[in-house]
């Protein structure tokens, strides 16, 4: 049986959170010390252990949360949750973090390991729309690619499409900083009343 090796330390009662207004990509951060209680601003990261422990090895990761779209005000809105790679230069978590594939926050055109859209435009005022991912990961350091074998995802009770990939290349398990996950939420349209919630991030071995 799996065993989880990392986590972002959340659980159902005390996830972390993003929301507010704007349309950009939002990632789930960190979460705030016991004895803090204030929000991070710093991104979530669910990192790869280093040193070979991982190399060629079957890994699962597994997400779950719940979002609410906003006021009633807005109009059409849709909510995106995704999986995403980060990547550090020099392999390093101080080096410059690249999101699926981009550089620059907020990562617009950032590409998901897997990801689902959620059209809520008949439903604004209803709240906790639950969302939940799985997904295989495995990596090696003669090929340097980490591939998306298998996995799922799904919003409301609604399956999304899963579709294997090279979800990176050039990684190097025997690194500082192989690689990390990050789940990401984008809302469609502006609204402060936006919120999503993530109770669990984890990867199996």
């Amino acid at each position: 049986m799996a065993m989880p090796i990392t986590n972002l330390l959340i659980n159902g009662i005390s996830g972390v959170s993003v929301g507010g207004s704007g349309t950009t990509l939002k990632i789930f951060p960190q979460a705030p010390g016991a004895s803090i209680g204030v929000a991070s601003t710093k991104n979530g990261y669910l990192y790869c252990p280093d040193s070979n422990k991982v190399n060629n090895q079957r890994l699962s990761v597994r997400a779950t949360g719940n979002f609410t779209i906003g006021s009633g005000t807005a109009s059409s809105p849709n909510v995106t949750v995704g999986l995403y790679l980060a990547t550090f230069a020099g392999n390093n978590p101080a080096g410059a973090v690249t999101i699926g594939g981009q550089t620059t926050a907020p990562y617009a055109g950032a590409t998901a390991i897997v990801s689902q859209t959620f059209n809520g435009s008949s439903d604004l005022l209803v709240t906790g729309y639950p969302f939940a991912i799985n997904v295989d990961l495995q990596g090696d350091n003669t090929s340097g690619v980490l591939q998306a074998m298998s996995g799922n995802i799904a919003i409301d009770g609604v399956a999304g499409t899963f579709t294997a990939s090279a979800a990176g290349t050039g990684i190097n398990m025997n690194s500082p900083v192989p690689f990390a996950l990050v789940v990401g939420v984008t809302f469609s349209v502006s609204d402060t009343a936006a919120l999503a919630n993530l109770y669990q991030f984890d990867l199996s071995q």
